[in-house]
């Protein structure tokens, strides 16, 4: 199954696609949303996010940032900056 991931930064939206999953750092330590993951907020860290989508993986640097997972399990990473490498 998959899920709406959007990545926004203060430059606008940087990514928007249906996902398999996103792998994070968050302010506890890493963690990876998968379809249907129960609703969420958590800080992240400056690091790498890593999406996957189809055995494909683009790799996001952020600066750190703030994840949602809502009720309907679309997931939005409001990063503080954000660049795909």
């Amino acid at each position: 199954m998959s899920f709406k991931l959007s990545i926004v930064a203060p430059s606008g939206k940087i990514f928007e696609d249906t996902v398999d999953s996103i792998a994070v750092t968050g302010s506890e330590g890493g963690f990876e949303v998968y379809s249907m993951h129960t609703p969420l907020i958590a800080t992240l860290k400056a690091g790498k996010a890593r999406v996957r989508r189809k055995d494909k993986v683009t790799a996001f640097e952020i600066g750190g940032g703030v994840l949602e997972v809502d009720l309907e399990h679309n997931v939005t990473l409001l990063a503080d900056s954000a660049e795909a490498t």
